[in-house]
Order: structure tokens, then C-alpha cells, then sequence
């Protein structure tokens, strides 16, 4: 019984609700200026309501449009990162073409002043045992090279092949200590200036020169060249400035200090001596192929 009772006052609350509201939207279906007594107390109180679901609907919008534009500003940002790692790279390779640019203009240039038939090589190992010990160059004996061939820079004298494959040689560098080599003092040309150049135990950057007569008169600043004795190096090929003459040691020779002309720790570029005496060159050809050029005849 009590069930039926309450079912009954919900279906007379809901037919008077129901009632309300239809007459609310016949009170408020038509064009009014003024409002009604019932739509202006509906409105007072229902305006607080309003404004706040207007309020949060705002900043609801505003923090989708915050995540969106979060996302679209972090996929911009990426996309200018590869762009400006893309363009690094870019400056790189830009600059080290520059750079041999520069450095085979160089070559090319002592090329045209040389009276050596010369073939270009590049560095592609060092001994890393022996960082001023030996080098590794892409010419082999297919190219010509053979072995005691003397191996130059447009600044100076950098050693002698001492091994050499099809399609590459090793050269031994004028620091080396196996390596000797008869020079004299190039602004006297006497033959009392004649000495041996061999690697300085001291430095592994310099050389010194031995068995100099003390009448060869050497002082710092001297240029020490190859003599042209023994066959290997040819005549005049600069390979250091004298910078101390040993005053004080004892006996009948002198020995004396000597920075080399040769940066060894920045060779990329080298060139060997194929012929003494015939003015002719072999530069590499265009870096897209990859290759270095044959020998001109």
C-alpha cells in the first residue's frame, strides 16, 4: 500500500513538471520585449548557473587549444632541429672542400715551379704506433710508385716510399729513425756543410743534423736542403730551419737542432717524386669520382 502511495505523488510530481514546462515554452515562444514575471525569476536564478558552465566551457576550449597547440609547436620544433642539423652538415662539407680546394691549389701551384715529375696521393692510414713513424698513400705500383721514391709537400720533404702494393705504398717518414738523409746548409752549398738528418730521440718533432765539419759555420735560421748524395732524394728539397747549433760537443763534427718545414700531424695531401727532372703533374680529379689521376706524359 505504502507503494502505491508513493508512486503515485512521482507521477503527479512529474504530470506537474511536464505541465510547467509547456507552459513555460508557450509563455516563452513568442517575440516579447518584456519579459514575463516567470522567465525573469527562471533567469535570476538560473544566471549564476550559467555563467559558471560559460566560465569552465571556456577554459575547458582553452586547454584543448593549449594540447593542440603544444603538439603542432613540438612538431615544428623538431622539424626545424633536422633542419638545422641537416644544415650544419651541410657547413661542414661546405668547408672541407674549401679547405682542399685550398689545399690542392697549393699543390698546384708548387707543381708549376717544380722540375719533378710528381704524382698526388692522399693519406688514408697512419701507423698508430708510430704516429711519425709511417704513412699510408692510395697509390700503388699500378700508379707508378716504386720503392726509395722520394714523397713531398709544396712546404718541404716528407720521406721515402718503403713499401708499395697494387693499389697503395707506405712511406717512411723523415721523423722515423730508421730513416737517414744527406742534406747541407743551403746558404753556404759547401761541401763542409754536408751532414746527416735523422729523427731527434728527444722530440719526435724535429730532426738534427749530425756530422757537420765546424767549418760549415752553421747558425739558427739556416735552411737545411737535401744534398742529392745517395740517389734517393734529389737535390734541394727543403727540409727544415736550424734552430741550435750544438757549440759544445765534443769531436770533429757539430750537430745541430731542426724544425722541420713539414706539419706531419696535418698531412692529408702528399706528392711523390716519380721522375726527377721532368716538369709534369698528377692532381686527383673531381672529388665525385672518387679517384686520383694518372700520371701525365
Amino acid at each position: 500500500m505504502a507503494n502505491q502511495n508513493r508512486a503515485r505523488r512521482s507521477l503527479i510530481v512529474l504530470i506537474i513538471a511536464a505541465a510547467g514546462l509547456l507552459l513555460l515554452i508557450i509563455l516563452t515562444g513568442e517575440n516579447k520585449v518584456q519579459l514575463s514575471p516567470v522567465e525573469d525569476v527562471l533567469r535570476t536564478v538560473l544566471a549564476p548557473a550559467q555563467t559558471a558552465f560559460s566560465s569552465a566551457g571556456r577554459k575547458v576550449q582553452s586547454l584543448v587549444d593549449a594540447v593542440a597547440s603544444f603538439y603542432e609547436l613540438k612538431a615544428e620544433n623538431d622539424y626545424l632541429r633536422k633542419e638545422i642539423s641537416f644544415m650544419e652538415q651541410q657547413l661542414v662539407q661546405y668547408q672541407e672542400l674549401q679547405k682542399e680546394n685550398h689545399r690542392y691549389r697549393k699543390l698546384l701551384q708548387f707543381t708549376e715551379e717544380s722540375d719533378h715529375r710528381l704524382l698526388a696521393a692522399e693519406i688514408i692510414a697512419r701507423d698508430p704506433s708510430q704516429w711519425f713513424g709511417t704513412i699510408t698513400l692510395n697509390r700503388g705500383y699500378l700508379d707508378g710508385v716504386e720503392q726509395e721514391m722520394a714523397v713531398i709537400t709544396d712546404r718541404g720533404l716528407v720521406g721515402m716510399i718503403s713499401a708499395v702494393s697494387p693499389h697503395s705504398s707506405q712511406v717512411l717518414l723523415v721523423t722515423d729513425p730508421r730513416l737517414q738523409v744527406s742534406a747541407m746548409i743551403q746558404r753556404t752549398r759547401d761541401p763542409v756543410a754536408v751532414g746527416i738528418v735523422e729523427s731527434y730521440t728527444k722530440d719526435s718533432a724535429n730532426l738534427k743534423i749530425t756530422y757537420l765539419s765546424p767549418e760549415a759555420r752553421s747558425q739558427p735560421g739556416d735552411m737545411i736542403v737535401t744534398s742529392g748524395l745517395g740517389g734517393v732524394f734529389p737535390k734541394g728539397i727543403l727540409i727544415g730551419i736550424v734552430r741550435e747549433v750544438d757549440k759544445e760537443q765534443p769531436g770533429m763534427t757539430l750537430s745541430a737542432l731542426i724544425e722541420p718545414r713539414v706539419n706531419f700531424n696535418r698531412l692529408e695531401e702528399v706528392l711523390i717524386i716519380l721522375n726527377p727532372g721532368k716538369n709534369k703533374v698528377s692532381l686527383p680529379e673531381p672529388r665525385e669520382s672518387g679517384k686520383v689521376g694518372e700520371p701525365l706524359s
